[in-house]
């Protein structure tokens, strides 16, 4: 946890004056007014991201306040994506006033005008992205702002920062923390877009969402009951935004999905370690239930049957050139 101030660690007489301080250090030149200067009581977190960043404050009531002044003095370089933990909040922004309550998303632009109420003890999460790697012009961010509910990816960022908050003292030190932080910036970009206009963020919303659908599929092949209805709700989108999504990227889920599984389990068909194991166990350990279709398929995409295979791969092939990842389903931890 890297705690970056906490007015505690002040005599009480500077509480105020330094929590003012810090909540500006944190962002943008802004008007810092505590609901109750003479009882103030604050914390400030922050964990980097690579080039994004997320900032968590606790504190007690308070009004954060950017004039149109502030704004051309200071221009910001960061967009702010905001997820309300405690208490319910309040913003002014683009003459839309909004009730911000537990769990809401919102989308504060540093660089206009902005008014923030947090009328008692509360606190709210913090995605800093920069606004030149998001891209997006100006009136997409100002319009998007008003709706991000419209966007199918309006879930997926809330828990996405969730978890970059609670994980944050072991996500922000792991060696990967920098491809979270672009992963970070990537999302921001198609919630605006598709909030702004979904035919608009096809593209984005493709680049962003495929990544997250193979992996999910790839930790699942196991799953005999996996479909395309589990895996569009596990993205909150519709099964039909699913195979669209699909479609425009050139392939089919269904057979691919199948693919996966012949694969993997062709490789464990092939390691001598596994040779007592049935072959009906491997095929459903790869999600496959019906013997008869798994045989024919491995047959079709392989041109030789799955016992024909084991017999031949070890003494021709080797096994370790037949599992690409060096790893076997049948290695995981069994449930019990």
């Amino acid at each position: 946890m890297v705690v970056v101030f906490r007015s505690r660690d002040f005599a009480p007489r500077d509480r105020a004056d330094a929590t003012r301080v810090a909540m500006q250090e944190q962002s943008v030149p802004s008007r810092v007014v505590l609901e109750n200067p003479e009882r103030v009581d604050s914390l400030m977190e922050v964990w980097s991201y690579g080039a994004a960043s997320i900032f968590r404050s606790v504190m007690t009531g308070y009004r954060l306040q950017r004039t149109p002044r502030q704004v051309k003095a200071g221009p910001a370089e960061m967009l702010a994506i905001a997820v309300q933990e405690i208490n319910v909040g309040y913003s002014d922004q683009f003459d839309t006033r909004r009730v911000l309550p537990i769990g809401d998303l919102f989308v504060i632009d540093l660089n206009a005008p902005y008014d923030y109420l947090l009328p008692r003890y509360g606190s709210a999460q913090c995605l800093h992205v920069p606004i030149d790697a998001v891209g997006l012009p100006p009136e997409v961010v100002r319009a998007a702002a008003g709706r991000l509910a419209a966007s199918p990816l309006h879930t997926m960022m809330t828990a996405h920062i969730g978890e970059l908050t609670r994980q944050a003292e072991r996500l922000s030190v792991d060696p990967s923390a920098s491809v979270l932080g672009d992963t970070s910036v990537e999302l921001v970009r198609a919630l605006l877009a598709s909030a702004y206009d979904i035919d608009y963020a096809r593209g984005l919303m493709a680049e962003v969402l495929l990544p997250r659908i193979r992996a999910y599929v790839r930790r699942h092949l196991g799953d005999a009951d996996l479909s395309p209805e589990h895996i569009a709700d596990a993205h909150d989108i519709s099964p039909r935004r699913l195979f669209r999504l699909c479609a425009e990227a050139g392939f089919s889920l269904e057979q691919w999905i199948i693919a996966e599984r012949l694969t993997g389990a062709r490789a464990d068909l092939a390691r001598p370690e596994l040779a007592d194991v049935p072959i009906a166990a491997v095929a459903r350990r790869w999600g496959f239930v019906n013997n008869a279709h798994f045989s024919r398929r491995f047959r079709d995409m392989f041109g030789i049957a799955p016992r024909d295979w084991r017999r031949i791969a070890p003494r021709e092939f080797g096994a370790e050139s037949t599992q690409p990842c060096g790893r076997s389903r049948f290695d995981e931890p069994q449930a019990p």
